[in-house]
């Protein structure tokens, strides 16, 4: 009985330091992100979104900041309640890929900007693009999955809380337009 309450001791201990170093991953993590982050506000390659299409007070979301890398041709802005076609790829401030889209495909995916397709920071970013647009966007996280981050039904962390979101996105088309 006694080892068994020194291996329950122990083993809590363990569990103990195991959850710390995960608390300072996740520490590091979140500061890493925030410092990309916060070099990209500041490099004049890149342009913060300040006022959304469509918003006539000029307030709308903040913090994305995107860089054009080839200007498109259309006319016409997605609203809020539109359905887009759009190529991309979603990957982290190291380069890493989580969310390899359309790259290598060519085939655009449709979505609706309303709802829960996608981010806030995503959604926001398109509304102001017009069709042919291709930019790289950064999006802080508190406009993409948050301080809770991104599970799957399992609860496996698919994307930590605090990530910082960045996205190669071209508007192929806007398919819906209310």
């Amino acid at each position: 009985m006694k080892n068994l309450f020194y291996l329950l001791i122990f083993s809590t201990i363990t569990v103990s330091f195991g959850s710390c170093s995960s608390n300072t991953s996740d520490d590091a993590w979140r500061e890493a992100n925030w410092t990309a982050y916060e070099a990209i506000t500041k490099d004049t390659n890149y342009n913060k979104l300040t006022v959304g299409n469509g918003y006539t007070d000029n307030n709308g979301p903040t913090g994305v900041y995107y860089r054009v890398e080839q200007s498109g041709t259309g006319t016409e802005y997605p609203l809020q309640t539109s359905k887009v076609k759009v190529l991309y790829k979603g990957t982290y401030y190291d380069g890493s890929v989580f969310d390899a889209g359309t790259s290598g495909n060519d085939f655009p995916t449709e979505f609706s900007l309303a709802g829960t397709s996608v981010v806030r920071g995503f959604s926001f970013a398109l509304q102001q693009m017009v069709v042919g647009d291709k930019w790289e966007i950064w999006i802080p996280y508190y406009l993409g999955y948050g301080s809770v981050g991104l599970q799957d039904a399992y609860y496996n962390t698919i994307i930590k809380p605090y990530t910082t979101l960045i996205f190669e996105v071209e508007l192929v088309s806007i398919t819906q337009y209310p």
